[in-house]
């Protein structure tokens, strides 16, 4: 059985280099740090750091544990935060956590007395973080339905057409559908569900409907189409400053809105008094409910 403190104090040693240097860092004694990697070498069956005068370094089998031992250990941190009421840790993809998460986090900061943590990443990344208990909440673009969770529709965000102010259909108050049809437009984030949304709206005409280039975020497609490489489609909220100041032109489409849906997603096993659920709770009501600071 492979102790998480044993493995905590291996790579304790991975990044110091050295045993006294590991034993300087977690408070422990030096004999007490040599006999952690023991017990762990002997749980696995196989020599984990290579000794020398020069110092420590792993060996090959160290290294590949490494990535293991990593993950263990923060999986065993939010094991022991489970019961935790004073922390909630809140994953976001980018263009949610960006741009229209932030007013829900204030408001909601300023109702309870536990501290948030804030995580922002790509929609793989927050769930492959959910789905290793780095975070108790997601709120994503997109929910593969997978058993354990529960995800739920939070907010619809309209998609709107965005082109630089001296393109020609900048002066359109909305676009017909089929004027995307042959166009190429720059896309942002990868994996942000966009795509099949662009399937089930368009139907068949989406294949007509490509990726000029694939820029990684919403900002970079921002400043590319104002550098007047291309135009794309992106959540209104995206684009509301830029809107406003004219640097941009963000358009709607014509003949009914194009809309994402964004999910909140927790764990079906939440007690009814954790944190995550009373966020979740909160966030839901909060498109109903106005955002008064609390009493």
């Amino acid at each position: 059985m492979i102790n998480l403190e044993c493995v905590a104090t291996f790579l304790a040693v991975a990044n110091q280099g050295g045993f006294r240097e590991a034993a300087r860092q977690t408070g422990q004694s030096q004999p007490a740090v040599t006999q952690h990697i023991k017990r762990l070498e002997q749980s696995l069956k196989v020599a984990l750091i290579q000794r020398s005068n020069a110092g420590c370094t792993l060996t090959p089998e160290g290294t590949s544990f490494l990535p293991y031992a990593k993950h263990l250990v923060r999986a065993g941190a939010r094991a022991q935060a489970l019961f935790d009421k004073t922390v909630l840790s809140i994953g976001a993809s980018s263009n949610t956590g960006i741009y229209l998460l932030q007013p829900r986090l204030r408001a909601y900061r300023d109702r309870v007395a536990h501290k948030l943590q804030i995580a922002i990443g790509s929609n793989n990344r927050i769930a492959e973080q959910l789905q290793n208990f780095e975070i108790d909440v997601a709120i994503m673009e997109w929910w593969d339905p997978r058993p354990g969770f529960t995800a739920t529709v939070w907010h619809r965000e309209e998609l709107q057409v965005i082109v630089p102010p001296d393109h020609p259909w900048a002066g359109c108050t909305s676009i017909p559908r089929n004027w995307l049809c042959g166009q190429a437009l720059l896309g942002g984030e990868a994996g942000s569900g966009t795509g099949r949304l662009l399937q089930s709206y368009f139907g068949d005409d989406a294949r007509n409907i490509g990726i000029a280039m694939q820029l990684g975020s919403t900002e970079a497609v921002k400043h590319a189409v104002r550098a007047g490489l291309g135009i794309s489609l992106v959540m209104a909220a995206a684009v509301t400053d830029e809107n406003r100041d004219g640097s941009l032109r963000a358009i709607p489409l014509e003949g009914g809105a194009l809309h994402k849906d964004l999910y909140v997603i927790s764990r079906e096993d939440l007690l009814p008094d954790a944190p995550a659920r009373h966020f979740c709770e909160f966030l839901l009501q909060g498109e109903t409910a106005p955002l008064a600071p609390a009493p």
